[in-house]
């Protein structure tokens, strides 16, 4: 995405009131994926112009973004084709709620450290989905024998027992003077095919994929790609222990 730092994401049919816009609130990070750069990012300054327009807070749009990529973790354990693709939608609704509200605090001017706590929080929001895709892979394999109800108990302890653990470390990072980049984002940085790898193998990636196989394949398909994603997923974790661990001093 090199060239991409060069440019804002505009599209075809910007008035230059968007593109003025686009200006003040999306100038490149590099933790910035293919995903949000060059999907979301596009749509994205529509949506912030909307909740300005009804003076929503930047701090609202975060929460509305923590509950749509949870809500997109519970659409998986459910472990049919229609909540597959439910999953897909809301974890973009939430990933594109994560990029608005930062479009949304700039333009209006009201940024904090607790919108910077609440996209720790996002972020933390995504764990459970790794949780949901073991899961399902449970459930289809009869291992896992739930009803539905069962299912929302479970998620959602699992919910709230993660979200436990991680708001003080939210909070911690918010208080944080000196926050550095991932190590592993800074290889993944260095070219276009580390940054695809990158978005394949992770949740972007993972809901693309699976919104396309949902509707292209057999269930016997998709559950081979989440069983290999999860697969890639502890691969990718342990190279990025080792890569962490190497650039501690």
């Amino acid at each position: 995405m090199r060239n991409a730092k060069k440019q804002l994401p505009i599209t075809f049919f910007d008035t230059n009131s968007i593109v003025r816009y686009r200006e003040m609130s999306q100038g490149f990070s590099e933790k910035e994926d293919l995903w949000s750069w060059f999907v979301l990012r596009r749509i994205s300054i529509y949506f912030t112009l909307f909740f300005k327009s009804i003076k929503a807070t930047p701090n609202f749009v975060s929460w509305l973004s923590v509950f749509f990529m949870l809500l997109s973790g519970l659409m998986i354990v459910y472990s049919q084709p229609f909540t597959y693709l439910l999953a897909a939608l809301f974890y973009n609704i939430g990933y594109l709620f994560d990029c608005v509200d930062g479009e949304l605090a700039r333009i209006t001017k009201r940024t904090s450290k607790k919108g910077i706590f609440i996209d720790f929080l996002i972020q933390a929001a995504s764990l459970p989905v790794y949780l949901s895709i073991a899961m399902t892979l449970l459930i289809h394999t009869d291992k896992l024998l739930l009803t539905n109800v069962e299912i929302l108990f479970i998620y959602t302890i699992t919910v709230f027992i993660i979200m436990g653990l991680l708001v003080p470390i939210s909070y911690q990072l918010t208080q944080s003077a000196n926050l550095v980049q991932d190590p592993l984002n800074k290889i993944r940085n260095k070219s276009f095919v580390l940054d695809l790898i990158a978005f394949l193998t992770g949740l972007p990636g993972l809901f693309v994929c699976l919104f396309l196989f949902t509707m292209l394949f057999e269930i016997h398909v998709v559950k081979f790609y989440l069983l290999l994603f999860l697969t890639t997923t502890i691969v990718k974790t342990f190279v990025r222990l080792m890569t962490t661990l190497r650039n501690i001093k």
